[in-house]
């Protein structure tokens, strides 16, 4: 009976819901002081990490889910960036490294048995010795050119051996070292046949026996020379053009291996060829490279280059015979100086014209992603469609209280509300009026108002169409707590109270109401949750309650420990360090996740100036939240970095212990 197939699984189950579990099959090399290579042994995959990325992947020893995990890592104070994070177990999926029961993990790769092994530091020696006896003699002694065809054929294949040789004598220090051997082979297809085998494995070895694995590819070359150039001088050539191939820092070369080995640690999983979806931005993707080029060994780079490009300039005059010096001399005669400047400005200016535009384009798109929502805002304010039956049903199943009401139900409250006009300015409800309708703003605009006991009533809150109000006295015991007022010619549909009872209450519970009306319409205004998706509102609502003050109130104490996330749903509150007034915080602000994110106590203290109201979410409810929906918990943490000046992740104090390896 065949196995049922299972489909793939996406990234955002894979990050949300699924059941990850760190293979059994792994092993941990510690490659550089603070780099860690994970392989994947069956399939011989590898991800190279930092001692606290290979503790978030420890966590999964047992099995959990992302948000799991990362909740007890915050908890903790052992959580990474998070971008870092939810790249990190994506990569750790494809390599089979971190497993979901049900999916595939990579196919099986065995090595090779490679019987032959050699002491890698008596190549290295080797290989040193012969480097610099090849050297002196190809200087000290002229290049002599094939005396015919025979000759370059010699060469030539003697260049083949010479190449054969030095991954052959890889291969050997590679497995001397620990390593394992793959994929060895005979390349016929090629201008030089020659011997090759896989040495990635090199990877998990240390950059000691790097260095020996690099200088072992280039070992036999020279030897070869140096022999060659003693014994039969015309053969020398090719073997001499292999030699400054191999010499190239700029292409995967063994030259290039070695250089890497001395100043480059090997990149990080989570820092190229990203896989996150929202790693995958251009702006995310210019910053990584930014962040994680290795400038020591661009340096290092750029100076060999230059060196090798000497080296070829010094055999092309040895080839042809010429004075290099008078060459130098008649090239600047000629101005090929000042034309080589002229060229290289022009490269330049072109470089920083085509990176002032990417610039401009980013600036641009976020200028838009920042405008279109207030125009879209400022259309919908404008707009006043045609009062009929048609848009009145429309309306209604568009807002959020009756939108999870069944058609036939939507169809009877349209046929029980009632449309009213209202001029700019008029007061719809007076707070301390007895109130039995419920309204919906169908077009137009009103202000919610506090009235004080002295002065001027206070705006708490701009409704838009598709607002609900009202509500909660028909909950409650009949008294309107606000004021309404219209803020241009407003056309509004109210319910009874005897409607409202019939057609909603006896459908939706008082909690349903409730949190449809004052917390997901809130949290549709304002800034911070305008673009969360219906499922993450509802479970703010679900977690969130409310929570007055009177003016005066302490509502968190500096230097205590904070156990909630507060957002202003009413009122004015004052941010105070050591006694003095930092901050003021009004409709829509927030307080609390960065103590919540750390684990760490208030750094200051939150004092109402005002009557009002917060939604209150407990610490463990803030952590679900955030850790169940990726982009609210990126959201989180670059508003929480922005606050503090620099990346709450990872906390500066936070330790992996001794079991950082296993």
């Amino acid at each position: 009976m065949a196995t049922p197939s299972v489909a793939p699984i996406d990234q955002t189950e894979l990050l949300t819901v699924a059941l990850l579990t760190l293979s059994p099959d792994v092993a941990v090399t510690e490659v550089r002081p603070h780099r860690i290579c994970v392989k994947y042994l069956p399939g011989r995959q590898y991800l190279v990490t930092t001692p606290e990325q290979w503790g978030v992947l420890l966590a999964f020893r047992e099995a959990h889910t992302a948000p799991q995990a990362l909740c007890e890592l915050i908890s903790n104070r052992r959580s990474i960036p998070l971008r870092d994070y939810y790249e990190l177990l994506v990569k750790a999926f494809a390599a089979g490294i971190l497993q979901v029961p049900g999916q595939s993990v990579p196919p099986p790769v065995p090595p090779v048995e490679w019987r032959f092994k050699t002491r890698g530091k008596l190549v290295r020696h080797l290989a040193l010795f012969t480097m610099a006896v090849a050297s002196a003699l190809i200087v000290l002694r002229p290049l002599p050119m094939p005396e015919h065809i025979g000759h370059l054929i010699a060469g030539w294949l003697l260049t083949c051996v010479a190449v054969s040789l030095g991954n052959l004598l890889a291969a050997c220090a590679l497995r001397g070292a620990g390593g394992e051997v793959h994929d060895p082979r005979l390349l016929w297809r090629t201008p030089l046949p020659r011997f090759t085998v896989d040495l990635e494995d090199k990877i998990t070895l240390g950059r000691e026996d790097e260095i020996n694995v690099a200088l072992s590819r280039l070992a036999p070359g020279f030897v070869i020379t140096c022999l060659v150039s003693l014994y039969a001088p015309p053969l020398v050539l090719p073997l001499v053009c292999a030699l400054l191939v191999q010499l190239c820092p700029l292409a995967k070369t063994p030259f290039a291996g070695l250089l890497s080995a001395l100043y480059h640690d090997p990149r990080l999983a989570t820092a190229y060829d990203l896989k996150f979806v929202q790693n995958q931005l251009l702006l995310v993707l210019l910053r990584a490279k930014l962040k994680f080029a290795d400038r020591r060994f661009l340096v290092a780079c750029a100076n060999f280059t230059v060196v090798w490009l000497a080296l070829m300039f010094l055999a092309g005059c040895a080839l042809l015979q010429a004075n290099a010096w008078e060459l130098i001399l008649s090239f600047r005669a000629a101005g090929g100086f000042q034309f080589t400047a002229f060229f290289l400005l022009v490269i330049m200016s072109g470089m920083v014209l085509a990176g002032a535009g990417l610039a401009g384009w980013i600036l641009w798109c976020h200028f838009r992603g920042w405008l279109d929502p207030r125009l879209a805002r400022r259309r919908l304010r404008q707009a006043a469609p045609p009062v009929d039956a048609s848009t009145v049903l429309r309306c209604l199943a568009g807002t959020h209280l009756f939108r999870s009401l069944p058609p036939e139900d939507q169809q009877l409250l349209a046929a029980q509300v009632t449309a009213e006009g209202h001029e700019k300015g008029s007061i719809v409800v007076r707070q301390g009026a007895i109130g039995d309708r419920l309204y919906v703003l169908f077009a137009g605009a009103v202000e919610i108002l506090r009235e004080q006991a002295v002065g001027r009533p206070e705006v708490v809150a701009e409704l838009l169409p598709g607002d609900v109000f009202g509500e909660i006295a028909l909950l409650g015991d009949g008294v309107r707590t606000r004021s309404v007022r219209c803020t241009r010619p407003t056309v509004l549909l109210s319910l009874t109270r005897e409607a409202f009872d019939g057609l909603v209450l006896s459908r939706l519970s008082r909690e349903a109401v409730e949190a449809s009306v004052q917390k997901i319409a809130f949290l549709h205004r304002i800034e911070l949750s305008r673009h969360w998706s219906p499922p993450a509102m509802g479970a703010f609502a679900r977690r969130s309650r409310f929570q007055t003050f009177t003016e005066g109130d302490l509502l968190v104490r500096q230097g205590d420990a904070n156990q909630y996330f507060h957002l202003v749903h009413e009122g004015e509150l004052a941010v105070e360090k050591t006694g003095r007034e930092i901050a003021r915080l009004g409709v829509g602000d927030f307080f609390g996740e960065i103590s919540l994110l750390q684990n760490s106590v208030a750094t200051a203290a939150v004092v109402a100036c005002t009557p009002g109201r917060c939604l209150v979410m407990g610490k463990r409810d803030f952590l679900d939240f955030i850790t169940r929906d990726f982009l609210i918990g990126l959201q989180f943490e670059q508003i929480s970095s922005t606050r503090i000046g620099r990346p709450i992740f990872p906390l500066a104090d936070a330790a992996f212990g001794d079991d950082r390896l296993g």
